[in-house]
């Protein structure tokens, strides 16, 4: 007994020793100093005005101290390349916010997980506004500063390279003395790991993102094990602290704005109205807003914030249903949807494109308290939400409503038991007292991402634009839109007030009742009296006194409700050349001209059809279809009358009238709208025309829509790819077949070698602005291979390149021209810039005054298809040309008629009279030649000469022609 007593005792006070032990190394432990290099880095690491160390890297940690017990001893390093010696030298521990390389790896221990992922920048001061964003060639010749030695100045090198920039480069040993430069204006900008929140600075290039690490000693490797295990359980337990901390020191500040490239400012100028559909029912993040009629919530108050900040404008249109929404951006109806899941799978069956996420909104069960074995789900149908909880509720009923309000008035009818709803949305509709028995759960496994939704069809600068918008809105700004809508989005109706004071309520409502029965018979005499003058504001066109489009629409409908009165034709109806009346002869001949048009077409009108103006010199019509013919005859028989008129009444222009017809099916849906649009894309497939024209949608013209959508699912890569090359069409001096220049005409070369010649691809460039990088490219490759011809020694003969009406509306034009032809040491009288009559007379003062300022810079300057308009010889007065290049349409319309003769021969001798030189295109067999030649015309420019060649050929052709 005594012995077991003994062993029982010995026992004990082993334990008790064990015990002391272990907490007197704990102790040890908890105090171990590890040293910590300093230097001033704005967010990174400073200290505040009580002394304190504060930014990203100290509050990291801080947060490992809590798991390692470790205290730090702060050690100023000046500068961080000082810092960097003392730690390959171990007078430092540890030093945070260090980039990896094979290099320092050698010298240093790196743990397995990174910090942060952060990038460099290229900054300027805020007042600079020489440079646009990622605007490589102003870039060059700029004195950037780096820090030395470091990872962002070797990023820099390499992105200057790979962009093919040249700077001055200047290395500073320390962060203060770097900002201090670019502040006292020594530097034009510095390269520099991204500064954090609290910079002053511009960004106008961001590259090379990289993870930053927690770098120690070799003398140290006893931390690294430590410091492994520590990042990883830091990790597991907060997955998102890393995230957390980025946004708090990294994330933009409200003083900093977005920079746009020169592409994205044209795109901002020249766009109409962006059309952006929108869920009414989502308050308070996106709701129709009854009383004043308009768009509200936090989304709503994001994109009057996009717009103050980019000059983009947009219309918005409200669904009820957001499949509708989601089908508004798949037919065209709208370019953009207010709010998205971003879920990359569920967008691109949705055809979009999806923004960086701009709240991010946790998930809420919502139950009616009711015991149920099996609960039946209400949820909103068409969002991404809805379908993954769907997914993982297989085995449950699931009945689906338009709107969240809908499935909470689901709960509170007993149709279902159970929904889900993004926080934000769940909150507001629990303030309605109806609602009040519900319980609310937050769920950890769902979150609600919500993003902008962009058409994937939409041009790519709208979503770059818009996605760097979001980048620079920072989430305080968010949180604040937040704030300010929950607190405003509940306003108490009339019934929560019956719910809660049904007795007063009801007596007020008596009382009101009373009042409106006392002036309801004046009211219906006021309205009896205004009546005719409402309709008339609403429903007539002021200018033209015949109906505009709200009432055509009512009428419209109206007429087709009636069963089988299906056999009509809807015409979209414009005038070609109206602006240019307009310009020409003053707004009042524009107005009149309007009225005449308005009148015949009113006096076109038979019993059971209509008209109306819609906007400017664009009329719509509803008239009864037979067959093809009898519509054409009535739309010619309305062009002659028109035309008639002008003649009657002694003017000088006549017009040409293009007419969209859409014939209405048996199975087309009563939607007026929808057959406007299609009559409308007839109209507007309608080439350049010098005669007023009908034309009728098909099938064809849907394949078009559906080409246009595949070239622009292709175009910038196919540019990228250097697929767009110049094929070289030889000028030739007719008198002695030598060769005088050459025409540089596109060519698309497919991955599959195949080639796209213009005409399949240049008029949907006009059209989304595409035409602008593709001249560039054909001009710059043009310039590329002059060179060449002058460093190989041959005889140069000047290009010509043809440039898109759409240059004209770039103010940097002719200094773009300038810049590239300079890049290659290529003399501007080498290049001739060829642009066509109607460009000319679009626009003719500014036109004029850019080929002024173009032949200041000693470019050729040559008018294309002169003669394919009318105005051609009043317009020679104002041009100060080189070439004027005849319209191959003279030689079609037949040049041994003598008629046509005298008229070429008119024009060439006016032209000789000038100084400038002509030549011909299209000369096609030896006779046209002769002929012109005759005439005084010797240049030429046609297959009967030579076809456009690629470059091989033509240097081929040079040579043996010299």
């Amino acid at each position: 007994m005594k012995s077991d007593s003994s062993i029982f005792k010995s026992l004990f006070f082993l334990c008790l020793f064990l015990c002391c032990f272990s907490l007197l190394s704990q102790s040890v432990h908890a105090s171990e100093k590890v040293r910590i290099g300093y230097y001033e880095d704005g967010d990174y690491m400073s200290r505040n005005d009580e002394g304190n160390y504060v930014g990203f890297n100290f509050e990291y940690l801080q947060q490992i101290a809590k798991y390692t017990g470790w205290d730090y001893e702060i050690v100023d390093a000046n500068s961080f390349t000082s810092a960097y010696d003392m730690l390959i030298s171990g007078e430092i521990d540890m030093l945070p916010a260090l980039y990896y390389t094979k290099d320092r790896a050698e010298d240093l221990l790196f743990p397995d997980s990174a910090m942060c992922n952060i990038y460099s920048t290229l900054n300027l001061r805020c007042d600079d506004t020489r440079y646009d964003y990622e605007d490589f060639s102003s870039f060059n010749g700029m004195k950037v500063g780096v820090i030395r030695d470091s990872v962002d100045a070797a990023n820099f090198k390499a992105y200057c390279k790979s962009n093919n920039i040249k700077v001055d480069t200047i290395p500073y040993d320390e962060t203060q003395a770097l900002l201090k430069a670019l502040d006292d204006r020594t530097l034009d900008a510095i390269a520099i790991t991204h500064l954090g929140k609290s910079s002053t600075y511009r960004s106008i290039a961001q590259f090379s993102p990289e993870p930053i690490y927690m770098a120690v000693s070799k003398n140290r490797p006893d931390l690294l094990g430590e410091l492994n295990s520590t990042l990883n359980r830091i990790k597991l337990r907060d997955p998102y602290y890393d995230i957390k901390l980025y946004q708090k020191y990294f994330s933009v500040s409200t003083t900093q704005e977005p920079v746009f490239t020169p592409s994205e400012k044209e795109f901002i100028q020249d766009t109409a109205p962006i059309n952006v559909v929108y869920s009414s029912n989502q308050s308070p993040l996106s709701y129709l807003d009854t009383a004043a009629g308009k768009f509200s919530g936090v989304v709503a108050d994001l994109f009057t914030m996009i717009s103050n900040t980019t000059g983009l404008r947009f219309t918005y249109i409200p669904e009820e249903n957001y499949k509708d929404a989601l089908d508004a951006v798949k037919d065209g109806s709208a370019e953009i949807i207010a709010s998205v899941a971003n879920d990359y799978l569920w967008a691109a069956q949705n055809q979009l494109s999806t923004t960086s996420y701009f709240l991010r909104a946790p998930v809420a069960m919502i139950s009616a308290n009711r015991k149920t074995s099996s609960p039946v789900l209400a949820l909103s149908d068409g969002f991404f939400l809805s379908e993954s909880i769907s997914a993982d509720n297989q085995d449950k009923e699931i009945l689906y409503y338009d709107s969240a309000e809908e499935c909470f008035q689901a709960l509170a009818r007993g149709d279902a038991d159970i929904t889900y709803s993004n926080t934000y949305i769940a909150e507001h509709l629990l303030s309605d007292p109806r609602y009040e028995p519900f319980s609310i759960v937050t769920m950890t496994n769902y979150s609600d991402e919500i993003s902008l939704g962009i058409s994937s069809s939409s041009d790519p600068r709208l979503f770059s634009i818009l996605d760097k918008v979001l980048q620079y809105t920072s989430n305080d700004m968010i949180n604040e839109l937040v704030l300010k809508n929950s607190l405003n989005s509940h306003s108490v109706n009339w019934r929560d007030l019956l719910y809660q004071y049904p007795v007063q309520t009801m007596s007020i409502i008596f009382l009101v009742f009373i009042l409106v029965i006392s002036v309801f018979s004046y009211i219906l005499i006021t309205k009896s009296r205004n009546h005719r003058q409402i309709e008339k504001i609403m429903y007539l066109d002021d200018l033209t006194n015949i109906w505009n489009l709200n009432k055509f629409r009512l009428e419209a409908e109206k007429i087709l409700s009636i069963p089988g009165n299906r056999t009509y034709a809807f015409i979209y109806a414009d005038i070609n050349q109206f602006k240019t009346i307009n310009d020409t002869f003053g707004f009042a001949e524009g107005d009149q001209l309007l009225r005449n048009f308005a009148n015949i077409l009113r006096e076109n009108i038979r019993e059971g059809e209509c008209c109306a103006r819609v906007s400017a010199d664009q009329f719509v019509l509803m008239l009864r279809y037979e067959n093809w013919t009898q519509m054409t005859e009535r739309t010619k028989s309305i062009d002659h009358q028109m035309n008639d008129l002008l003649i009657a009444e002694n003017k000088t222009y006549r017009l040409i009238i293009i007419f969209g017809v859409y014939l209405l099916q048996d199975t087309d849906p009563l939607d007026v709208s929808l057959m406007l649009d299609l009559a409308n894309y007839a109209r507007r497939s309608a080439k350049i025309t010098h005669k007023s024209l009908t034309i009728k949608y098909d099938e064809n013209m849907r394949q078009e829509e559906l080409q246009e959508r595949k070239l622009a699912n292709v175009m910038h890569a196919a540019l990228e790819n250097n697929e767009f090359i110049p094929y070289f069409q030889p000028k030739y001096n007719m008198a002695d077949h030598s060769i005088i220049g050459s025409e540089a005409l596109v060519r698309w070369i497919d991955t599959q070698k195949e080639i796209q010649y213009p005409g399949s691809f240049i008029p949907f460039f006009e059209k989304n602005g595409f035409i602008v990088e593709i001249d560039l490219c054909i001009y710059t490759n043009v310039c590329r291979i002059i060179r060449s011809w002058i460093d190989q020694g041959l005889e140069v003969k000047p290009v010509s390149c043809n440039f898109s009406r759409l240059h004209f509306r770039n103010e940097d034009f002719p200094q773009t021209l300038c810049r590239i032809a300079d890049q290659f040491q290529v003399p501007h009288e080498y290049l001739e810039l060829e642009i066509t009559e109607s460009v000319v007379m679009e626009n003719k003062e500014r036109v004029l005054d850019y080929l002024g300022r173009l032949k200041k810079l000693n470019f050729l300057i040559s008018i294309d298809d002169f003669g394919s308009g009318y105005s051609s010889l009043g317009m020679l007065q104002y041009l100060t040309v080189d070439v004027i290049k005849l319209d191959r349409s003279f030689l079609q319309e037949g040049i041994a008629k003598k008629r046509m003769r005298t008229i070429i021969q008119g024009i060439i001798n006016v032209i000789h009279g000038l100084n400038i030189s002509i030549i011909c295109e299209g000369v096609e067999n030896e006779e046209q030649a002769e002929m012109l030649m005759e005439m005084g015309c010797h240049r030429a420019q046609g297959f009967y000469y030579a076809r456009p060649m690629p470059l091989e050929e033509f240097e081929h052709l040079v040579k043996e022609n010299h």
